[in-house]
């Protein structure tokens, strides 16, 4: 009625979710990729939340209309007031798959046989499902149960639940746990600020060809966004009454009063509309560019939940990680370090460093960016851990993120806080992502353990080193050995400064304040005879879990175990979450009768005060490869590769590989003592950290004035 008054093609704010008006907030901008990239991945469960009349649905619709049907088989479900088996039946209805007068073995099947003809048509499933909050603990079991259909090694159905933010609640149910190991991402939609949506209300009347009739005043603009609390759905039903309002009182002018009488009058009717200040208060926007996607786009609003509410385990939302992060940068403020970290090794090595970079003045503000996935209690409060600023991924996983996960995440990271200089730390694919994502942000990186190689390529860990140094502006090496694979590969020597071993400050720093072990250890279940045993013990510490990857490798991993035990008792510090697998496959009495101490992961200074007497060491963990060394703890490391070449030329480190045969000869030679070896023979000071702060601060400062110089001649 009021659209061809005021000369509109169509009424501009309807209420159903229509995806032609899709407005690309700074929340909706985000999720939008999000969604994007969850779709690329085509396995597993993507999360997204928000409020009620947030914009979901227009969002989904949007990306299922961008989807090619000829490769993406698409299919919605809306009616989510259903118990298990009627939800598969609406699986089968929406994938056209007859269901009726089926048992629920023949319709499993009959699923499975279709989404296996789509696979075979180069076509995948997507299953969207609306109101997801709605669905008990027995129907989503089912969906996860539809999620194990595979074709070889691709799975046939990626599913996306959508809902209120009371889905996350019903995920955190303990019996979920499976479920929440396959969601690969997870947003949620905040509401918009006064000025998205002074633009939605923009977007909506331009996109039915608006031309200035009616004409909102800056006021009317701002009631408006605080009676609706930027919800999309609230503001579409307030302006749409503004318009009918407008036109029946013959103006074209819509002001603040206007707004306020009419957000009262529809209150009165339903109740639909409230000031944000009778409500609560949605949290000011803490993100200034979009998560888990490639480019540069705008910041998603996010709404910071109650501290008292538990974290989902598998979330994987790096907005609201930055919610309880540090505040960035303002617009004109210098952005930070940010260190990048993903194992708990790291954590212990960059204590030092974050201590002394913090008493430099002239560094910009260390930020540790947390990437690792913590397992027990005690050793997530090991006091010997650098502290995190931000923390992605708090809980312990069976997999880690593929390196397009990362380059997604960290490039949110890296917009958002624009850091004056990365700093990245040993090898991985974390450390590699941080490399390409500052690189394509033009921010500085420093690489320390730089140069680290052992020259076979056929490890990935060893091509992910040679990609960072080449990424890397700064070279900060252990020892002068590590600068001739650099220079070999052609990185610049005016790059390469020798600063020494990091992780030898952390064993040095924590030497000083270690507890006795014939006071802890048989607390945590070490046998007292093993302490005693005149031929010393074994220390097992393994940072690979490939070995518990099935029940098969498993058993080989405890019957290895058992043989070691025969030559020397083997204490073994085992993560809560292979324990528990351990358990789960009906292994837990495999080790009975075996001089075997299968005991909770320890803290860093419980580690050392167990190595430091030990007999030898079995690992595949750097760090302790360095301290063995240091203290002259025979080692054995448990793969094939080690690039930490000192310790084996000088130290006390011998490459052994998973060759029980080998094991069982070193394990014989050390017994029989035919070499010793001595306490620190790379002559680690205990500086290192010292001479990186320097080096940063020194090089940082440089950087920052050739840049200048350069500004300068080119406005010359």
């Amino acid at each position: 009625m009021y659209a061809a008054h005021f000369g509109l093609s169509a009424p501009p704010f309807q209420l159903n979710p229509d995806p032609s008006f899709l407005f690309e907030s700074k929340g909706h901008n985000y999720a939008h990729q999000y969604l994007r990239f969850g779709a690329m991945q085509g396995e597993g469960f993507i999360i997204v939340t928000g409020e009620i009349g947030a914009g979901k649905t227009t969002l989904v619709r949007a990306l299922l209309n961008e989807l090619d049907p000829a490769k993406v088989a698409a299919a919605q479900i809306v009616s989510t007031q259903l118990e298990a088996d009627d939800l598969l039946r609406a699986v089968a209805n929406a994938f056209g798959i007859p269901s009726k007068n089926t048992s629920k073995a023949e319709l499993l099947a009959a699923i499975e046989a279709h989404f296996t003809t789509l696979m075979l048509q180069n076509r995948r499933a997507l299953l969207v499902i609306d109101e997801a909050q709605n669905l008990n603990s027995a129907a989503i079991e089912e969906l996860r149960m539809l999620s194990n259909f595979q074709y070889g090694n691709r799975a046939l159905l990626q599913s996306y639940l959508v809902g209120q933010p009371e889905l996350r609640d019903v995920l955190r149910a303990p019996n979920l746990e499976q479920l929440r190991q396959r969601i690969i991402a997870s947003c949620h939609i905040g509401p918009m600020d006064a000025d998205e949506t002074r633009a939605y209300i923009l977007h909506r009347l331009k996109r039915v060809g608006w031309t200035g009739r009616p004409q909102f005043d800056d006021a009317a603009f701002n009631a408006i966004h605080n009676w609706t609390g930027g919800l999309p759905r609230r503001i579409n039903m307030l302006c749409n009454r503004l318009l009918l309002s407008a036109f029946l009182d013959n103006t074209d002018q819509i002001d603040a009063q206007r707004a306020d009488t009419v957000a009262r009058e529809i209150r009165e009717e339903i109740g639909g509309l409230l000031r944000p200040a009778e409500t609560a208060e949605p949290q000011a926007p803490t993100i200034t560019a979009p998560v888990h996607r490639p480019g540069s786009a705008s910041p998603a609003t996010h709404v910071k939940e109650d501290d008292s509410t538990p974290s989902l385990p598998i979330l994987r939302d790096v907005a609201e990680a930055l919610t309880r992060a540090p505040a960035p940068p303002k617009p004109g403020e210098p952005g930070p370090l940010l260190c990048i970290t993903q194992s708990l090794e790291d954590r212990i090595a960059l204590q030092p460093l974050m201590q002394k970079m913090k008493s430099h003045s002239g560094l910009p503000l260390p930020l540790l960016v947390g990437l690792e996935q913590l397992s027990t209690s005690v050793v997530a409060s090991d006091a010997a851990l650098a502290d995190i600023d931000l923390a992605l991924l708090p809980d312990a996983q069976d997999t880690q993120p593929g390196l397009a996960a990362w380059v997604n995440w960290l490039d949110q990271i890296f917009a958002t806080y624009r850091p004056a200089a990365v700093l990245t730390f040993s090898h991985s694919d974390a450390a590699l992502a941080a490399g390409l994502v500052a690189k394509r942000q033009g921010r500085f990186l420093a690489h320390i353990e730089s140069g680290l190689r052992h020259g076979q390529r056929v490890d990935p860990e060893e091509i992910d080193r040679i990609l960072i140094d080449q990424l890397a502006d700064l070279h900060l090496l252990i020892g002068p050995d590590s600068s001739a694979p650099l220079l070999h590969d052609g990185v610049p020597a005016d790059s390469i400064r020798v600063v020494g071993n990091l992780r030898t400050d952390a064993l040095i720093q924590a030497l000083g304040s270690l507890p006795d072990p014939r006071i802890f250890a048989p607390d945590i279940g070490v046998p007292k005879t093993y302490l005693a045993n005149t031929q010393g013990y074994a220390l097992l510490l393994l940072q690979d879990t490939a070995w518990a990857a099935s029940r098969e490798k498993m058993i080989d991993m405890l019957a290895n175990a058992k043989r070691l035990s025969r030559i020397l008792p083997v204490i073994w510090p085992v993560p809560a979450n292979i324990h528990s697998r351990m358990l789960q496959y009906g292994l837990n009495n495999s080790l009975r009768g075996a001089r075997v101490a299968c005991v909770p992961e320890l803290t860093y200074g419980q580690t050392l005060a167990l190595l430091k007497p030990a007999t030898c060491l079995l690992t595949d963990r750097p760090n302790l490869q360095d301290a063995s060394t240091y203290l002259g703890v025979p080692c054995l490391t448990l793969s094939e590769y080690c690039a930490r070449s000192q310790t084996i030329q000088l130290g006390s480190n011998l490459v052994v590989g998973r060759d029980f045969r080998r094991i069982f000869q070193a394990m014989g030679d050390i017994l029989e003592g035919d070499q010793t070896f001595r306490q620190n023979p790379l002559g680690c000071d205990g500086g290192a950290a010292e001479r990186i702060a320097q080096t940063l601060e020194t090089w940082l400062m440089t950087q920052w004035e050739n840049q200048v110089l350069e500004t300068l001649e080119v406005q010359a």
